[in-house]
């Protein structure tokens, strides 16, 4: 296997045996080099640390015998307590049964409605919500023992009420961590529970080395585990531009990490015209370092209306595809979605129960309403934002058809064409990618707003693309881009 000079240079620095982190940009050939610096050190014992255990089992195909592909849940699986992991298999408590053993009183709040706060009474099933959810939140930190800032808050809440209301639940919260890890307690956990009691026993991974693939996505607590690793020495990979899980904890790593650093910049999916769409984007998040196409690839880039030749069409939001996959399907074709199915299906399950008069609590995003009308008044706010396209398709469509929909989904290799959110087309790629009309950005005539966040999701977005990138629907914030990014270049 040939290595390029980048490659070599990450190879001769894991040979020295210190922990560093490489930066590698979309489609630079991660893995392969992953591949190369355990075969250069094949008397030394590896481990490939992956985030899901699919692809911890793909990569144990690829990589020698003296590597071990797993995930962090598969070490702690093997580390903890049989007594522990058999409660995996016992019945969860609902929030009613938490609520109730654990006596939770309801409690006052402001809510904020609109431009206004009005008094809202908290019922003990929804604060039991938030004591598991305050569970999981310190399962995911590097903290020793459960804080009552664990426990999230709702976004409507008055701010003077949310300590007082962290601070009430904080016994229930410590008492539902020391119940999850008691052997003898008869109720079920999570696989956040016994990673997190493993971190907590200081493990010692017994490797020669680590590679940890898609760092930049990693929370507290396996940053924890690594950093503490006094005998192996840990190789960080990952792109920090496509850093786009902060909402589930993750920090960035690639960035935050004071190690020293090497770089792949050469692209091995895509020629130069989409890494130069890529480099105004980067620019835009203040990188310096610019990604390179690969020179044996002609790849376009193009502004014209939908046409039919696309293999991926990649949204912002569920919504967004979900509208995509009803079109599709009243025109015949044989569409795929590569998004939330369950989420979007729980979604329209508790807008159902809602219209019906009927309380939710499985699903987090509606599970504060009294009513459908609340869920409307919600949706004007800038909180509701988020919600507002599924709410607005549920009346459009009704919740019949959009479960309909979701059971006529074609099989990914039989698809005419795939749908798909950019949160979930991480990871993947095709040879012609249409981007949506509902990414979130301002324009003026001299001027742009983006936020961080949407910037790396519009990277993660054009670097599927392997042939041809349509942008038609973010031209003119890429023109945009595009004269800032010259403007530099030239200064």
């Amino acid at each position: 296997m040939y290595a390029t000079k980048e490659q070599a240079l990450a190879i001769d620095t894991a040979r020295v045996g210190d922990s560093f982190k490489i930066i590698a940009y979309a489609g630079t050939g991660k893995t392969t080099t992953l591949e190369m610096i355990s075969q250069a050190m094949p008397e030394r014992r590896g481990l490939y640390l992956a985030f899901n255990k699919a692809i911890a089992t793909h990569a144990q195909q690829k990589f020698q015998q003296n590597v071990d592909c797993r995930t962090f849940h598969s070490l702690a699986y093997r580390s903890v307590p049989r007594n522990i992991t058999d409660k995996l298999r016992l019945p969860r408590l609902s929030p009613s049964y938490l609520a109730k053993e654990y006596q939770l009183q309801p409690i006052n709040v402001r809510r904020l409605m609109g431009s206004r706060y009005e008094p809202y009474l908290m019922m003990p099933n929804r604060l039991a919500n938030l004591v598991a959810n305050g569970v999981s939140g310190f399962c995911s930190t590097n903290a020793q023992y459960p804080a009552p800032r664990h426990i999230p808050v709702p976004e409507w809440l008055h701010p003077d009420d949310a300590e007082n209301l962290q601070n009430s639940l904080y016994p229930a919260l410590e008492r539902r961590w020391l119940d999850s890890i008691h052997p003898q307690h008869q109720a079920g956990i999570g696989h956040d529970v016994y990673l997190k009691l493993w971190a907590l026993s200081e493990p010692n991974i017994p490797s020669d080395y680590i590679l940890f693939d898609e760092a930049q996505d990693a929370d507290p607590l396996m940053l924890g585990i690594l950093l503490k690793q006094k005998n192996a020495q840990v190789i960080y990979v990952g792109d920090a531009h496509q850093q786009i899980y902060a909402w589930r904890g993750a920090v960035n790593a690639m960035q935050q990490l004071p190690l020293p650093e090497n770089r792949l910049t050469t692209s091995f999916r895509f020629g130069e015209e989409i890494a130069e769409v890529a480099n105004y984007l980067l620019h835009a998040l203040k990188e310096t370092v610019p990604l390179h196409g690969f020179s044996e690839i002609s790849s376009k880039v193009v502004n014209k209306p939908h046409t039919k030749m696309r293999d991926a069409i990649l949204c912002r939001t569920n919504a967004r595809a979900m509208e995509l996959l009803l079109s599709g399907l009243l025109k015949g074709d044989k569409v795929s979605l590569q998004a939330d199915h369950a989420r979007l299906s729980r979604f329209i399950d508790a807008a159902t129960a809602l219209k019906q008069g009927k309380r939710v609590t499985d699903v987090p995003e509606l599970a504060w309403f009294n009513s459908w009308h609340d869920v409307h008044e919600y949706c004007e706010t800038n909180d509701g934002s988020d919600i507002k396209p599924l709410v607005k398709l549920v009346d459009e469509h009704g919740t019949s058809p959009l479960k309909n929909a979701l059971a006529k989904i074609t099989p990914i290799e039989q698809a005419d064409y795939v749908i798909s959110t950019a949160h979930k087309a991480k990871g993947l790629e095709w040879n012609r990618v249409h981007l949506e009309d509902d990414y979130q950005f301002k324009l003026s005539q001299l001027d742009y707003k983006i936020t961080p966040e949407e910037l790396r999701l519009l990277y993660v977005a054009c670097t599927r693309a392997k042939l041809s990138l349509n942008v038609h629907h973010i031209y003119d914030l890429l023109q945009q881009l595009k004269r800032n990014y010259e403007l530099k270049k030239s200064a």
